[in-house]
C-alpha cells in the first residue's frame, strides 16, 4: 500500500470509529511486546503507549546482526498479520532504508468499534551511547 492510500484508509477508520483505550490498549501493547520478542530476528524490544490517536502504540526493536531489510520487513508483516492485527480490518504500510524497517498500521476490532494505530520500527544497528573515550 502506498503512503497516500494508507493515510486515506487510516484517516477513514479514525473518522468513523474511536481509539482503543484502557485495558484493551494495555493488552494490545503487551501483545506487541510478547510477539516481537518471540521473533528470531529481534533481540531487543521497547513498546509504549503514546497518547496520540494517530499512533497509539510505538514499538522500537533492534534486530540480530546480519538480518536483511527484506527479511525484517517480511517478519514484521508476518507478526502484524498473524498475531497482532484484529480480524475485522487491518491496513499497513512498510518502509525501509539501510538503518531500519518501519511498519505503520491500523486495525479495527469490529464494525463501529474501536481501532488501534501503531508503528513498529526495527533498527538494524543499535545506537551507541555517547560516552567519552580517552
Amino acid at each position: 500500500m502506498d503512503p497516500s492510500e494508507f493515510a486515506a484508509v487510516k484517516q477513514q477508520v479514525m473518522d468513523e470509529s474511536f481509539p482503543s483505550s484502557g485495558a484493551d490498549l494495555d493488552g494490545m501493547a503487551m501483545d506487541f511486546d510478547a510477539y516481537l520478542w518471540h521473533s528470531p530476528l529481534i533481540r531487543e524490544v521497547s513498546v509504549r503507549r503514546t497518547g496520540d490517536t494517530n499512533n497509539l502504540i510505538a514499538a522500537t526493536c533492534w534486530t540480530v546482526p546480519g538480518s536483511s531489510t527484506v527479511e525484517i520487513a517480511a517478519e514484521l508483516e508476518r507478526i502484524w498479520l498473524q498475531d497482532l492485527s484484529y480480524r475485522h480490518f487491518e491496513a499497513h504500510m512498510i518502509t525501509a532504508d539501510e538503518r531500519a524497517v518501519r511498519l505503520d498500521a491500523v486495525t479495527q476490532i469490529a464494525p463501529d468499534d474501536f481501532y488501534v494505530t501503531a508503528a513498529i520500527v526495527a533498527e538494524t544497528a543499535r545506537p551507541t551511547t555517547g560516552g567519552a573515550t580517552r
